[in-house]
């Protein structure tokens, strides 16, 4: 079954949120969208049902995102039960602190690949993004090493390293991100995913005035060292091979009509509701409490084709505003 927006848009992934806590305060997190944070957290069986619900109409990979996902106890029990149903692609974005000590158990229990943050490669500068002392950031810098090494041993692949670019932090690193990456020696397939600041939720307005760093400016001088680019059909990304064998990733959404018109994902915020689009709070679709009143599959069913419709490209092309401001 393909199931397509108002937009011809296919809806093929969920991107779940399992929790808003995290243990880091990085100065750019914008909550994955929201302007506020309630308690509620969908359990593991609700989860899975809203994901077996979802696969019933064409969804085949579901990303799990936090916060932090590894701060949920029972992690592992979430895996277990989406590893059960037969996804394309299960995985996770984390910023594996925790993920040495349990990557073979995520493996083994589903988990394909994984996302881990690692917004530089200098310590000094890794703690003023993440909030830290130095002398906390250098630990969580070396045990985030480790969980590189334990996930690439453990089968997990591939492995995407996420940065999240600022003018004036860290925009001067792509050499030694290279360097980096090529120097960890990976079995598995490595990717430096390049990804642009974005002022939503919890991100302040003047942090896209004074920090954000279109990643133009670099893909150019990608783009001349690579020896092949791919564009992906998620997001219309680009991908780079460079030369040492190391994939660099372009995540480009601020303003990007492409990649808003080639998203394939639906949101799930941790509190059980469908979230049409990042950049939105209004159009949000509450599915928890109909699941927790004892709605059927099919009114669930309903819920999540509702929340398809609405969904809507926030950066259009010309010829869709033009076209949607003559009807």
């Amino acid at each position: 079954m393909k199931l397509t927006d108002r937009y011809g848009r296919p809806v093929k992934g969920l991107r779940i949120s399992v929790t808003p806590a995290c243990d880091l305060r990085c100065f750019f997190c914008h909550g994955e969208g929201l302007n506020t944070r309630s308690n509620a957290l969908m359990s593991p069986e609700e989860i899975k049902r809203i994901v077996r619900v979802a696969m019933g109409l064409g969804v085949d990979s579901v990303k799990l995102t936090g916060g932090e996902p590894m701060m949920r106890p029972d992690i592992l029990e979430i895996i277990s039960r989406l590893g059960q149903l037969g996804l394309r692609d299960l995985s996770m974005t984390t910023n594996g602190f925790r993920l040495a000590e349990v990557a073979e158990d995520l493996r083994r229990l589903g988990l394909k690949r994984v996302n881990i943050s690692l917004h530089s490669t200098r310590p000094e500068r890794y703690a003023r993004i993440v909030g830290l002392s130095l002398a906390e950031a250098e630990e969580r810098h070396a045990r985030v090493i480790e969980a590189i090494r334990a996930a690439d041993e453990a089968g997990l692949n591939p492995i995407k390293l996420n940065v999240v670019v600022a003018r004036g932090v860290n925009d001067d690193e792509l050499d030694n991100l290279l360097d980096f990456a090529e120097g960890l020696r990976l079995r598995g397939e490595v990717v430096i995913q390049l990804i642009e600041l974005v002022g939503c939720g919890l991100a302040s307005s003047h942090l896209m005035r004074d920090r954000y760093f279109p990643l133009s400016e670099l893909e150019g001088e990608i783009a001349r060292r690579a020896v092949k680019v791919i564009v992906r059909d998620l997001h219309y990304r680009s991908r780079y091979l460079m030369p040492s064998g190391v994939w660099v990733e372009l995540v480009k959404p601020a303003g990007n009509s492409l990649f808003c018109m080639n998203d394939t994902r639906l949101r799930i915020t941790h509190d059980g509701k469908f979230k049409p689009c990042l950049m939105r709070s209004d159009n949000e679709i509450d599915f928890l409490s109909a699941m927790r009143s004892g709605a059927s599959d099919e009114e669930l069913r309903k819920l999540f084709l509702r929340a398809v419709e609405l969904r809507e490209p926030y950066w259009k092309p010309r010829e869709v505003e033009q076209k949607q401001s003559a009807r």
